[in-house]
Order: C-alpha cells, then structure tokens, then sequence
C-alpha cells in the first residue's frame, strides 16, 4: 500500500472510529441558561454503523425520535481525507491529531448547521450565523428505581412499585416514572456528567430527581465522572443506575 492510499484510509478508519456515539448539547444549554445568556436549541443525535456506512438519526431528551434520519456514507479523499456525504451534502475532513476538521464542502449544503469537528469527547456543529453547537459524547447507562406507594399492604409492611431496565445516558437523559396507584407519584429521573466552565468544582457525575415540569431539582447525588454506578434514596424514591457496558455506543433515542 502506498503511503498516500494509507494516509487516506487511516482518515476513513479515524472517522469509522470517531462517528458512531450518541451526543447531545445538554452542558452548553444547562450553563447559559445558568448565565442568564440565551440558550441555543437543545439537540441529541445518534450515528451508528449501517452495513458500510452510517445512519445519523436525532433523539430528544426522552430518547423519543427525532425527525433527523440520513444515511451518512464514508469514502477516502485526496492525500490523507475524508469524505463523508449526507443527503446531497459532501464535506472534506482532514486528520488533526486525534480529531477530524472539516476544511471543504460541495453539493447541495443548505442545512442549519454543519458538522465542523470530530473528536474523541464529542464534536462540534457549526450554525448559519457562525455560532458552535457543542455536542458532548454520552455514555448509557440502565437504571432502576422504587417507590414506596401511599396505602400500606394489609400486613402492614410497605408496598412498592419499582421499574428496571430504565435506559437513561450522562448527556442530559430523562426518564418519567408513574406508579401503579389510583392517584399515580410521578417524578422523573436525569443524568448528568456535569463539567463546570469556571470555577473551583471538579467535574461530576449526577444523578437528579426532579417533580414533573419542575426547574429545580427535589434532591442529586453525584459520583466520579468516570464511574461505572451512582445511586440516590430520599425515602420518596430510591433509584440506582450502573453503566451499560454492552451498548456504548446507544445512549440516547431507543
């Protein structure tokens, strides 16, 4: 193999590699809005491998589907590129250390943002009026959780509801609980790898418990960034969630 046509396939290989993940924006939004500045869009999107290309897909906060659903297609170019195509879309990217940066594009491109950067911890979109969308790589995780229901069973003890299999990811995924009751208890489950932009706290892993349509949380807990389970009691509601080691690369829309 020479060295140009190895050149151009590490970039394809780079970009097999780098793509496929789930990613939202949840750590921009969450902090402007914290700032008081105004916040762009919230947005998930998902690229997984399809036979030898891709599919780009979005999600919401819920893991509901988006209405983003393209195949993305790969090929080498030039020396030491990239070619990925979307719809009528190609854009050119060349290798920068252990990312991708879009430094071309031809066809028809007339969507509101542009992927510009590929890397290892998410990647960046870049928007008509020059802003950066900033989507963050999230990890899934599966959860359980339980609470206790209002009327105790006939022997007294306390009667529970609880769920398992909760699919939730550290990118700002939700899940809505409802128990079984008459007058059902909702709350609702998030998650968080919370890295702040200023400031003495060190970045964390949360697990929140919000009312429905609440701003403010009822109660967190907090773990490592980089742990595999984080668990949160406040006698309401108990819930413990544990990394999915099998699917990291399907954290979001299911």
């Amino acid at each position: 193999m020479s060295a140009l046509l190895a050149a151009a396939s590490a970039a394809v290989l780079l970009a097999q590699q780098l793509l496929p993940g789930r990613y939202t924006n949840e750590e921009q939004v969450s902090f402007a809005r914290e700032s008081g500045a105004a916040a762009p869009p919230w947005s998930g999107l998902a690229i997984a491998p399809e036979g030898e290309g891709l599919r780009l897909t979005s999600f919401d906060p819920y893991g509901a589907a988006g209405p983003e659903n393209q195949r993305m297609t790969l090929a080498a170019e030039g020396s030491a590129g990239v070619a990925i195509t979307t719809g009528r879309c190609t854009r050119v990217y060349q290798v920068e250390g252990d990312q991708l940066v879009a430094v071309d594009a031809r066809g028809v491109c007339r969507g509101p943002a542009a992927f510009h950067r590929f890397a290892p911890a998410g990647m960046v979109l870049k928007m008509a009026d020059g802003s950066a969308l900033e989507l963050r790589r999230a990890r899934p995780f599966v959860c359980w959780a339980a609470i206790p229901k209002r009327a105790a069973r006939p022997d007294g003890a306390t009667d529970w509801w609880g769920a398992r299999g909760l699919a939730l990811h550290d990118q700002g995924g939700r899940v809505a609980l409802a128990t079984d009751e008459p007058e059902p208890q909702r709350f609702e489950l998030r998650m968080r790898n919370v890295v702040w932009p200023t400031g003495p706290n060190q970045p964390s892993l949360v697990l929140y418990v919000f009312a429905p349509e609440a701003e403010r949380a009822i109660a967190y807990s907090w773990a490592d960034p980089g742990a595999k389970r984080v668990g949160i009691n406040i006698r309401s509601i108990q819930a413990s969630c544990t990394l999915d080691q099998k699917d990291q690369t399907s954290a979001g829309a299911r």
